[in-house]
């Protein structure tokens, strides 16, 4: 039976993956005086800004830029944000031993959603984040670190819930069993 729940964040536990795209939509129009299409933003931003930042070739002034605005408009839409509670519950009435976040998301934006939403950092185990591997899902450098805090458990014992090919391929490298949610 699994014991130990590492759930991705973006579009599992909070939906943000469309403001996200559209605050960085937004940000890019202004930085490159374009318009550029959500779907095109959407197809690239489970793998992270840094793939979509190269798609469009921004110099170091742009991406600053870019960020910059990227912030102020994803901080004027947190209201769109919504939360999946049924995850939530799953989550605060300890289903599981240990509920471990494994996000791509930065430490700053997490922690500023969690706190939107009035979600106790508490309930978690361990928070982890881009912020805090060299390699960012897919790649495994987190669940080593979650495997190396939790030696005592078998790789039968984890589950990953995520919404995107990104987190099934994370737990298949991982070895783990993976369930995939629709917001």
């Amino acid at each position: 039976m699994e014991r130990i729940l590492i759930i991705d964040f973006d579009d599992t536990l909070i939906k943000t993956i469309d403001v996200h795209a559209e605050a960085w939509r937004q940000s890019l129009n202004k930085t490159l005086d374009i318009e550029i299409p959500k779907d095109t933003i959407l197809n690239d931003i489970n793998y992270g800004i840094d793939v979509l930042l190269k798609k469009f070739q921004l110099s170091d002034a742009e991406i600053k830029k870019s960020a910059k605005l990227k912030k102020e408009f994803f901080n004027k839409t947190l209201h769109n944000t919504q939360v999946n509670e049924l995850l939530l519950y799953i989550c605060k009435n300890d289903i599981f031993e240990h509920v471990v976040i494994a996000s791509n998301s930065s430490k700053e934006n997490l922690m500023r959603l969690l706190a939107y939403h009035n979600i106790d950092t508490s309930i978690f185990s361990m928070i982890l984040t881009r912020d805090d591997v060299k390699n960012k899902k897919p790649y495994p450098d987190m669940g080593d670190i979650i495997f190396s805090k939790f030696p005592e458990y078998d790789k039968d014992d984890y589950i990953m819930v995520g919404d995107s090919d990104v987190d099934k391929i994370f737990a298949t490298k991982l070895g783990i069993k993976c369930i995939m949610v629709n917001f």
